[in-house]
C-alpha cells in the first residue's frame, strides 16, 4: 500500500525554501547585533573615566559630606569645597544719614526805627536786593525834624556872633586898660613931685580899676557865649539824630530777605521794617534724631539737594544744638551752604550728611544672617564651618559693625547662608586668592 504525502496548496514561497537557505540568514542576523552591543560597551567604558575625571571639587565635596568621609588623605582634601573668607579687623564705617528741613538764614537782622508815629514816606529797596552798611532802605517823613534843625542851624550862628563879639569887646577893654595903666603911671611921679594934684592921680588910679572891670566882664561874656554855642551843637546832634532816624539804614551788609513796610504806614518801634539775611549767607536747619547726635559733628560733610538747583551742593555741619527737644526727642542741626548760592527762605531742602567711624570689628553685610533670634555668622575654625551667634551695631548699605560675638582675626565665610553647613570641612580661601587663582 503507497502512502502519499499531503500537499498544502497556500504554502508561501519562503515556506518552500530550503531549510538551508533560512538558517543562513538568521545566523547573519545574530552576528550582526552581537557587533553592535560589543560597540556601545565599548563607547561606554571610553566615556567612564573622562565623566569621573571632570567631577568638580563642590560636587566631590558634597558627595564627601553627604557619605560622612573623613579621610585625611591627598585626595580627600582635593575635594574639600573651598568658599571665601575674611578676616575679622578693625575698619571704618562710613554711615549715611538723610535729614530734611528747611533753608534759613544764618543770621537774621531786623530793621525797624526808633521814631514813633512817623509816617513811611518812601521804599528805596526790594526784597531780593543785595545792601552795603548804612545802605538808606526807606525814608520817613520829618518835616517838623528839619524845621527845628533851621533853627537850630540860626542859634548856632548867634552864639558864634555873640562869640566874634566878646572877643571884639575883650580887646577893646584890653586897650582901655593898657591906656589907663601908661596914664597912671605917668600921673604917679609928677603927684609925688608936686606937679599935678592929688585929685588927677586918684582919677588916673579909677580909670584902671574901671578898665580892668570891662576887661573882666567882657571875658565873663565870652564864656557865656561859648556855653550857648555849646549847647546850640550839642542840641544840633540831638535834632541830627531825630531826623536821621527817619532815613532808615541797613545795619549790615546783606540780602533784604523779607519787606514789612508800606508806603504811607506809620512806623512803630515795636514793628519792623524789613529783614536782612546778614552777608547773604543761607543754612539748611533740620531736625536729627537723638541717637545721631554721637556722630554728627561740626565741619562733617554734607550733600544739599533743594529743588530747583540740579547739582546738589556742598554743605558743612556748623551747629548742633544741645538742647533735645522733649515732644520729638530731635536736636536742630545747622549745615552750612557755599556763600555764593542765594535761595529762597523756607525752601524744602534734603541733605545726605556721611560719618566715619574707626570701629572693632566690620564685616561685609553679605557675612551677616538675620535670624529670628539676633544675627549670626558662620566662620572657618582648624577647616570645619561653625555658626556663631553675633552683635550688631551699626549698618549700612555694605558693611555692619560687630559689637561681640567674634575676635579679631578669626576667619568669617563672606557670604553666609549659603551651601555650607555648620560641621562641614571647608578650605577657606581670601578673595584676592580667589581673584589671583582666576587669572
Amino acid at each position: 500500500m503507497i502512502r502519499r504525502r499531503p500537499i498544502h496548496s497556500d504554502a508561501s514561497p519562503l515556506a518552500r525554501q530550503p531549510e538551508t537557505k533560512l538558517g543562513a540568514n538568521h545566523k547573519r542576523r545574530r552576528a550582526v547585533g552581537s557587533v553592535a552591543l560589543v560597540a556601545v560597551a565599548a563607547l561606554l567604558a571610553a566615556a567612564y573615566p573622562m565623566v569621573v575625571g571632570n567631577l568638580s571639587p563642590t560636587t566631590g565635596s558634597a558627595m564627601a559630606v553627604a557619605t560622612g568621609s573623613t579621610g585625611g588623605t591627598s585626595a580627600h582634601d582635593a575635594s574639600v569645597m573651598s568658599v571665601s573668607v575674611v578676616n575679622a579687623s578693625p575698619g571704618a564705617l562710613t554711615t549715611t544719614s538723610t535729614v530734611s528741613g528747611s533753608i534759613v538764614a544764618r543770621e537774621d537782622v531786623l530793621v525797624g526805627t526808633e521814631s514813633e508815629g512817623a509816617g513811611i514816606l518812601s521804599i528805596l529797596v526790594e526784597e531780593g536786593d543785595t545792601v552795603q552798611e548804612g545802605h538808606i532802605l526807606a525814608v520817613l517823613t520829618s518835616d517838623l525834624d528839619e524845621i527845628a534843625l533851621a533853627m537850630n542851624d540860626v542859634e548856632i550862628e548867634r552864639a558864634n556872633a555873640l562869640l566874634t563879639q566878646s572877643d571884639s569887646t575883650i580887646a577893646l577893654a584890653q586897650t582901655n586898660l593898657d591906656l589907663a595903666s601908661k596914664a597912671l603911671a605917668r600921673a604917679d611921679p609928677l603927684s609925688k613931685s608936686g606937679v599935678t594934684s592929688l585929685d588927677v592921680l586918684e582919677q588916673r588910679q579909677a580909670d584902671v580899676l574901671v578898665a580892668e572891670a570891662k576887661l573882666a566882664t567882657a571875658q565873663q561874656a565870652k564864656r557865656v557865649a561859648l556855653a550857648e554855642r555849646a549847647i546850640a551843637l550839642v542840641k544840633h546832634r540831638e535834632l541830627t539824630a531825630h531826623l536821621e532816624r527817619t532815613r532808615i539804614r541797613a545795619p549790615a551788609a546783606g540780602i533784604i530777605v523779607e519787606r514789612f513796610a508800606h508806603v504811607g504806614d506809620i512806623a512803630t518801634g515795636k514793628t519792623p521794617l524789613f529783614r536782612i539775611a546778614k552777608d547773604g549767607l543761607f543754612e539748611l536747619e533740620a531736625l536729627v534724631p537723638m541717637r545721631m547726635m554721637d556722630r554728627i559733628r561740626p565741619e562733617t560733610a554734607a550733600s544739599i539737594a533743594i529743588p530747583g538747583i540740579e547739582a546738589p551742593l556742598a554743605g558743612t555741619v556748623r551747629h548742633l544744638s544741645p538742647r533735645i527737644e522733649q515732644t520729638t526727642r530731635m536736636a536742630r542741626v545747622r549745615i552750612a551752604l557755599p556763600p555764593t548760592v542765594t535761595v529762597r527762605l523756607g525752601t524744602f531742602a534734603r541733605a545726605e550728611i556721611r560719618t566715619t567711624e574707626q570701629m572693632q570689628i566690620v564685616l561685609p553685610l553679605s557675612a551677616v544672617q538675620p535670624t529670628a533670634n539676633g544675627s549670626q555668622v558662620q566662620l572657618v575654625a582648624n577647616g570645619t564651618v561653625e555658626t556663631r551667634a553675633v552683635v550688631t551695631g551699626r549698618t549700612t548699605a555694605e558693611a555692619v559693625q560687630i559689637v561681640s560675638g567674634i575676635s579679631t582675626g578669626e576667619q568669617v565665610i563672606l557670604r553666609s547662608g549659603g551651601l555650607v553647613r555648620a560641621g562641614m570641612r571647608v578650605t577657606p580661601v581670601l578673595p584676592a586668592a580667589v581673584i589671583a587663582s582666576n587669572l
